[in-house]
This record gives C-alpha cells, structure tokens and sequence, in this order.
C-alpha cells in the first residue's frame, strides 16, 4: 500500500517528484494542477491537470429552511489528495531549509580553517 494513497489512486507513480500544484474553482469543478522536477530528457510532462467535480450540497439557511441558493462542496477525495500534496511540498521544504542549513555550517567551518591556518603560517614564518 502507498503512502500516499490519494495519489496513487490519480495514477501518479513517483509523488516524490511533485514540485509544487495549484488548486482554483472553475464553476461546478475544481482544477488541481501539479507540477513535477523532471530531468531534461524525460518525456513525462512537467505538470497535469485533474478536474474534480463539486457535489450539491442539501442545506438549509439558519431557520429550517431550505437554501435559496445551491451550496457545493469539494469532493472528499480531493481533500484527501490536498492534504497528501500539503504533506510532500512541507517535507521538501524542510530538507531544503536542512539543506541551505549544512551549506551555513560548512561556509562558516571553511572560514574559521582559512583563519586558523593563516594563524598557524604566521606563526611559523615568525620561526
């Protein structure tokens, strides 16, 4: 079973390539677009669209009585696969943040070693 199981259920194969998506209204549907990091060879298209119908939601106004105006809701399934989506763009923006971390780290070990064998040649030329 996949962990992301929304997903795999929209055909996606390798969720762990997803860049980044949008999701807007377009009347009764919603558009999830996601985009992916291909490599410059690959013949898989950088993003894909799935429309996701909105169902009629039974409602009533605040006094029992019935909306005068159709309420839709966003399909469940969609939800689902959002909250999978939130999940895999949070997690590479915490190794990216990691990432620019560990390049903070070495820069600032690289200077101290530049100045300590500066030291270290200054006091051998005073030999």
């Amino acid at each position: 079973m996949s962990e992301y199981q929304a997903l795999a259920d929209m055909g996606i194969q390798n969720p762990l390539e997803i860049s980044k998506y949008t999701l807007r209204q377009e009347g009764i549907e919603d558009v999830l677009k996601i985009y992916y990091n291909r490599h410059t060879d690959s013949y898989l298209p950088n993003s894909r669209k799935y429309k996701f119908s909105r169902s009629l939601k039974a409602g009533f106004d605040g006094d029992s009585v019935p909306a005068t105006s159709d309420a839709y809701e966003i399909s469940p399934f969609l939800l689902k696969a959002v909250a999978e989506l939130d999940q895999i763009v949070a997690d590479k923006a915490a190794g990216h943040d990691e990432k620019q971390e560990i390049l903070n780290e070495i820069d600032h070990l690289e200077r101290v070693v530049s100045m300590k064998l500066a030291e270290l040649k200054r006091r051998l030329s005073a030999l």
